[in-house]
């Protein structure tokens, strides 16, 4: 029996070397026709309507069955921030040890469509009239059975998400930085084709049901359209995988290979309580590998700041839209800054790949010999390709651009919120910081207020760009094996962070207070980019070429 496991773990282990021997040998352009790109893009586009759609409907929906209360928008938000938090590492360890990527993707899409389906049966029954005087219990019965499918809806969403872009975009890019389908570019398509539906969609389900005013006709859409983008999303999906190698080469799990796997104590008859005991173990044993997976990759800090970033109010949240509103601004403009905001974060997809390859040529031709070194000390044998190291050291000043473009366009958002606070409270002449600026001076409100849309807007261009820079370097420095389970771990910290925005918007309720919230904002933002130039500064030994300047002041000089 030794004998056979040990050949057993042999076998694996040669067939884990012949799949990484014949990826090695398949064509490095990896070239997909527009047909099948199509077909990606497709496939994407209708899981994330149908996400974005649901996402939206929801809140709308739970308004319209409890519409005297905020208790029930308040429960299920905070229901599926925990379940994130708790699961999203687990999802992508799942997805990481799954042998065949289409399987996996096919189930997620499975799980989500059918999740929405039945919680829109539930929500049919919630936010009918006659609803309204349904007995207490079994009212919230029925609202716990469809939180527990948006839990469902959620987690399904998620791992198709990680399951597209951790684990097929990688192998479908080419691997050439300045073909029509690398990896920067497919990044930016797909996220484009994210913030469109986010921008759509929710402005669609309004729409109908406005132009229908019933709830009900509103909860049938998203449920019609479910059903109905279930078959070509699923078509799509497949006529991508059968064109392409690289996915229908099963994957092979590492932790068989090595054989780290998590036995039960007693596997002959286990009683509930033990079965229970090693579900437990086995999800601590889990996250805790999760955890150390995370920090133990060299991207972990750009990724952590990434994720700091969602402690910030200072985005068109339900948190900054309230407080606009309490402060005397209109609907109308404030969707129309919203619809802006919403356009300027779609610029960032076309503005990402031109600035990655402008600062990759600008590398090509200044780059010095100790930043080569770095560059060949953490890259490894594969870094000795001239084109690599250039394009990544593009990638790692662009996302320092970004987040130094956000940072310093939130910073006169920060005044403006103090100024509309001092304005509409009568107490005495505003602080120090209110008159840092004259924007922020008292008798110059609607400035104020214009500075707030402008540079909130403008502020979004810089987030954007960072973030795809950032799911580039954890696609490409992150080993394939362990890709999905560093996803799954980084959407656990974004899920803990967004509850502690939520946590922190409670705190500090009042109107007057959202200053503050502000200021901690910025404070967010601000730690985020330390955090991430530290990093460059640890991969390239410098952020700044002190040495051209100095050339550029000599020049000027003698020309002077």
């Amino acid at each position: 029996m030794p004998d056979q496991v040990r050949n057993d773990s042999l076998e694996l282990q040669h067939l884990g070397e012949s799949i990484g021997s014949d990826e090695a040998s398949l064509d490095p352009t990896c070239p997909m026709s527009p047909a099948h790109v199509w077909s990606l893009y497709v496939s994407h586009a209708l899981s994330t309507w149908n996400a974005r759609t649901y996402e939206f409907a929801a809140i709308l929906f739970t308004a319209s069955a409890f519409p005297e209360t905020l208790l029930a928008s308040a429960v299920r938000g905070i229901c599926n921030t925990l379940a994130s938090i708790c699961l999203s590492s687990f999802i992508g360890s799942w997805i990481d040890r799954a042998p065949s990527r289409l399987r996996t993707l096919l189930l997620t899409i499975f799980s989500n469509r059918a999740a929405v389906i039945l919680a829109c049966l539930g929500w049919m029954l919630l936010v009918d009239i006659n609803a309204r005087v349904m007995p207490a219990t079994p009212k919230h019965l029925l609202f716990a059975v469809v939180v527990g499918l948006g839990i469902l809806e959620k987690l399904s969403g998620t791992a198709n998400m990680i399951s597209m872009e951790r684990d097929w975009i990688p192998l479908l890019a080419s691997q050439t930085s300045d073909s029509t389908y690398s990896l920067t570019q497919l990044n930016a398509v797909m996220r484009r084709i994210d913030l469109i539906c986010k921008l759509v969609s929710p402005v669609m389900i309004s729409v109908v049901i406005a132009a229908s005013g019933s709830t009900r006709i509103g909860v049938m859409v998203v449920a019609g359209m479910s059903a109905l983008s279930w078959g070509v999303e699923i078509w799509c999906a497949r006529r991508v995988w059968n064109t392409n190698p690289r996915l229908r080469e099963p994957k092979v799990n590492k932790d068989v290979i090595s054989g780290e796997t998590l036995e039960p104590v007693d596997t002959l008859n286990p009683g509930w309580l033990q079965r229970a005991e090693v579900c437990l173990t086995a999800g601590f044993h889990n996250q805790v590998m999760g955890l150390r997976s995370y920090f133990g990759s060299d991207v972990w800090m750009p990724s952590l700041s990434g994720a700091l970033l969602h402690l910030s109010v200072l985005s068109y949240s339900a948190t900054l839209l309230t407080y606009l509103l309490d402060s005397g601004f209109s609907l109308a403009l404030i969707t129309i800054a919203r619809t802006l905001g919403s356009v300027v974060e779609v610029s960032s997809t076309f503005v990402a790949p031109v600035g990655v390859q402008y600062l990759s040529r600008s590398s090509k031709d200044h780059l010095a010999r100790e930043d080569t070194e770095a560059l060949l000390d953490n890259q490894g044998p594969d870094a000795q390709d001239s084109g690599n190291q250039q394009h990544l050291a593009g990638l790692q000043r662009l996302g320092l651009w970004g987040l130094w473009s956000q940072f310093l366009n939130l910073v006169p958002v920060v005044l403006a919120v103090w100024q509309i606070n001092s304005s509409s409270m009568d107490t005495s002449p505003p602080g120090l910081l209110t008159r840092i600026v004259v924007l922020a001076s008292p008798e110059n409100s609607t400035t104020a207020a214009v500075s707030l849309f402008t540079f909130l807007s403008l502020s979004r261009l810089g987030l954007w760009t960072f973030d795809l820079t950032i799911q580039e370097l954890t696609q490409t420095r992150v080993p394939p094996h362990t890709r999905s389970s560093f996803a799954g771990t980084e959407m656990s910290f974004v899920s803990v962070f967004e509850l502690g925005n939520s946590i922190a918007a409670a705190i500090l309720s009042r109107p007057e207070d959202f200053r503050w919230l502000a200021l901690g904002s910025l404070g967010a933002v601000g730690l985020s980019t330390c955090m991430y130039a530290i990093w460059v500064r640890q991969q390239r030994g410098h952020l700044v070429h002190w040495e051209r300047i100095g050339k550029g002041c000599s020049r000027s000089k003698a020309r002077a």
